[in-house]
């Protein structure tokens, strides 16, 4: 039966504890061929409805389930928890556009949690979990078996570790990722990180984000999510575009198109052992 585990882990970089949810699929061994993983952020968000901070989760648990019952394919999942005081600072490397929430009511006014730790929490995310959970759990530790995904800012921090690690990931899940936090900082890191390997992103943003209320913010995200495919496909990255012009910025959204990247992430994976 599959399962999910937690326990608690330092970022080393950062002096910070976390609590890490590993879900374990139905056909789950310690033993034998090693098992996919996709890694992702806020991972209070995506099992458990009581633990999130708006009610409803990803269910991640369940899309995998379903996968499993319907093609075989499964993997291991593993997110580690924000912390909603310093999340805006560790999942980005750069400080805070000062235009970026100016209309917004979640504007960043901490100065705690501008932006800036990104780095360092991607250096861990990289360089010191996913180790630990190589020794921890049956992996495939091959970059083609391995996935980083995210929401929103977390989208934002997948993309720069994708692009940044592009030896350990092979595959972005990128949902309403939220590059106008600092997109001149963005595209300047982008456009010097040279696509030394081959990548697959999935990309997916909804026509309706910020709500009824805000057709000019709904705009510029989809045209920011529109322009991240056009530099990916740029560069020779292998992308999907998914754009729902009815979904919000929410975790229902997410869940919808969070089956179809897994799926076609499972199936590259399938295909690539095949050959092997």
């Amino acid at each position: 039966m599959a399962s999910i585990e937690n326990f608690d882990m330092e970022i080393t970089t950062l002096k910070r504890m976390r609590t890490v949810w590993v879900y374990l699929p139905d056909n789950y061994s310690p033993k034998g061929e090693g098992f996919p993983v996709i890694y992702m952020h806020d991972g209070q968000n995506l099992f458990y409805d009581n633990l999130t901070a708006f009610g409803t989760a990803w269910h991640v648990d369940k899309v995998f389930q379903d996968i499993y019952r319907s093609t075989g394919m499964s993997c291991i999942v593993v997110g580690v928890e924000c912390n909603d005081k310093v999340r805006l600072s560790e999942y980005s490397p750069w400080g805070i556009n000062p235009l970026a929430f100016k209309q917004k009511r979640t504007a960043a006014k901490d100065k705690q949690n501008r932006g800036g730790e990104g780095a360092k929490y991607a250096e861990w995310f990289a360089n010191v979990l996913k180790p630990h959970i190589d020794s921890r759990y049956n992996t495939d530790r091959q970059r083609m078996a391995t996935a980083v995904a995210g929401s929103s800012m977390g989208g934002l921090i997948s993309c720069y570790l994708g692009l940044k690690y592009q030896r350990i990931y092979e595959t972005m899940g990128l949902f309403s990722t939220y590059t106008e936090f600092n997109q001149p900082a963005f595209n300047r890191f982008e456009s010097r990180t040279v696509q030394n390997l081959p990548q697959h992103a999935f990309i997916y943003v909804g026509g309706k984000e910020w709500g009824n209320q805000d057709p000019v913010g709904n705009r510029r995200m989809v045209a920011s999510s529109v322009a991240l495919y056009d530099r990916l496909v740029k560069r020779e990255v292998c992308c999907e575009l998914a754009v729902d012009s009815e979904l919000i910025h929410y975790e229902t959204a997410w869940e919808a198109y969070f089956r179809p990247f897994a799926e076609h992430f499972l199936q590259r994976y399938r295909d690539y052992r095949k050959k092997q």
